[in-house]
């Protein structure tokens, strides 16, 4: 009897640990966390600057795709003990490139992180050589420094119009759009750093 009764108390301890185990799992959905201190704080601070270039561009961002840490260091060769935080979304369409890429760098991989968009940049500018449009996209998007935060916006839109008045123009249009993305970013880290 006492071994059936030693059964079931840790059962319902058991029981209750799994509830509390799966209540605490769920406490976190939706933000974006790693091992350092503040991830969630900043994973908000990630959502206010993803959603002011949102406000600002509207229809005209066209990422849909969240990457992970996997995902990015995979595309950018940017490993996750380089930086705090990050927000990487591209078009989840083959055919077509815009993405924006904002990495809270840790000090000492800033200039390093740096270079690297630089060079992901440059490996881009390679691989849509014969592509036009995209092409165009690539050599309009900019990287710029905030703080410490590396911003890397290759942003643009439809340039199906564009296209159709020259390279020059897919790449004016482009650049119009990554400018007011950029300036839009710099004023909302400034004003949540």
């Amino acid at each position: 009897m006492k071994v059936i009764r030693n059964i079931k108390f840790y059962a319902r301890v058991l029981g209750i640990w799994g509830v509390a185990v799966a209540v605490l799992a769920g406490c976190g959905e939706g933000q974006i966390s790693n091992s350092n201190t503040n991830s969630v704080k900043n994973g908000k601070w990630m959502d206010e600057i993803k959603e002011a270039v949102v406000s600002i561009l509207g229809d005209n961002y066209w990422p849909n795709k969240q990457l992970t840490s996997e995902e990015l260091e995979t595309e950018t060769g940017i490993g996750q003990e380089m930086y705090d935080d990050f927000l990487a979304e591209k078009l989840n369409v083959e055919t077509d490139i815009d993405m924006m890429i904002i990495l809270k760098a840790k000090s000492e991989h800033l200039t390093e992180i740096e270079t690297m968009m630089n060079e992901y940049r440059d490996a881009l500018i390679v691989k849509y050589a014969d592509r036009p449009q995209e092409l165009g996209k690539v050599q309009a998007s900019r990287i710029e420094v905030i703080d410490r935060y590396v911003c890397y916006v290759q942003l643009g839109a439809d340039t199906g119009d564009a296209a159709e008045k020259g390279d020059e123009e897919v790449l004016a249009v482009c650049q119009q759009e990554n400018e007011r993305a950029i300036d839009i970013i710099e004023k909302t880290i400034l004003n949540v750093s």
